[in-house]
């Protein structure tokens, strides 16, 4: 109910042009890591095996640390909602030119191709969602494009439909090294 509050409080802040991201270099694998691990006992308790698949060569990226846990742990929050015991989700990550991309994919229910153009609009939910765990109000998703955005990235779902899991793509940029500027290591 917490987490609910602070994401409608969020979206209020964001809405009015008041959230102000503070950004900070961050190694990307220790920021998955932590989501992982916050959400891990959240996983287990739905009888769902979460898995992370992380490149081993550090990738830095300028961001909010607090609110990039808030995108990772609502994404993987949702999917475990999402996906029924015995299922797997996976966190995964690599970079691309130019970009970090974070996926999470999950082996759940899918999302109807009909909603998936307006997934991250506020207050839209799947129509069965109340009868899932931990219902919410369709904040999330809407929270999670919204920071995304404000890092200056992109987030994307993709999903064969129904019965067929989905994956969520986060592209945010790289941190840009230029001559004679020093790397964090």
């Amino acid at each position: 109910m917490q987490r609910l509050l602070d994401d409608l409080m969020d979206m209020a802040r964001s809405n009015a042009g008041k959230l102000r991201l503070q950004p900070q270099r961050h190694i990307l694998q220790e920021e998955l890591a932590e989501a992982f691990e916050a959400t891990r006992t959240q996983a287990e308790a739905a009888g769902v095996l979460l898995q992370a698949v992380l490149p081993e060569v550090p990738i830095q990226l300028d961001l909010d640390k607090d609110r990039f846990q808030q995108i990772i742990t609502n994404l993987l929050s949702n999917a475990i909602k999402y996906t029924p015991r015995g299922g797997t989700i996976w966190l995964k990550a690599n970079r691309e030119p130019g970009h970090a991309v974070v996926r999470v994919e999950d082996s759940g229910e899918g999302i109807a191709p009909e909603l998936q153009p307006k997934i991250f609009e506020l207050f839209t939910q799947s129509p069965n969602a109340q009868s899932k765990r931990g219902s919410g109000l369709g904040i999330g998703l809407a929270l999670v494009k919204e920071l995304v955005s404000l890092h200056g990235g992109s987030v994307a779902v993709r999903s064969e439909g129904l019965g067929k899991g989905a994956e969520f793509t986060v592209r945010l940029p790289l941190v840009q090294h230029h001559p004679g500027t020093p790397s964090l290591r």
